[in-house]
């Protein structure tokens, strides 16, 4: 077995669970105990399965208070950060406890966050390879005037500016950009 093989095996999810509330859904991905990816998608009506998971659960009630344009954080979930690189795991892992709700930050800012200045690129490439978006929130990471770049999922940058928009943190500046 190869290296990439291996690590798509540690990756490739056992169970899938799907939770949203529009305009937003999230599909839960788990390997035993621990999320090894969170899809983030649109979504067109709301779904909780009967036999969610309590994460799940909790996962489904942030969702729905984000689209009503009411505080949301994220409960903390079983991520699997060991899966990750140590630079991509310092960096969002700075993220995740240091960028709360309504709150941006720019690539160079979370990368002296990290400990790591100088690496703006570099904290980009971690961003694209974060698989919790929404939760890990690289939605809030932003180009160096505040405006909106790189973001990889699917719906790209227009996504991002809904999020934003719904946490309250999008800034004339951003929304120009």
């Amino acid at each position: 077995m190869t290296a990439k093989q291996a690590s798509a095996t540690r990756t490739m999810p056992e169970r899938v669970e799907i939770v949203a509330a529009p305009p937003l859904a999230l599909a839960l991905c788990w390997r035993g105990a621990e999320l090894v990816r969170l899809d983030l998608r649109r979504a067109e009506a709301p779904q909780l399965p009967a036999d969610a998971s309590p994460e799940a659960c909790a996962v489904h009630a942030a969702l729905a208070r984000l689209a009503a344009g009411e505080p949301a954080e994220f409960p903390r979930l079983p991520l699997a950060w060991g899966q990750l690189a140590p630079f991509t795991r310092t960096v969002l892992e700075t993220l995740y406890g240091s960028v709360g709700f309504g709150a941006t930050v720019t690539y160079g800012e979370l990368a002296r966050l990290a400990g790591q200045p100088g690496k703006a690129r570099a904290v980009g490439q971690a961003m694209a390879r974060n698989p919790w978006p929404l939760v890990v929130p690289c939605h809030r990471v932003l180009g160096a005037g505040g405006g909106l770049t790189g973001y990889t999922n699917p719906h790209g940058l227009e996504l991002k500016a809904l999020l934003l928009r719904l946490e309250g943190a999008l800034t004339t500046t951003a929304q120009g950009a």
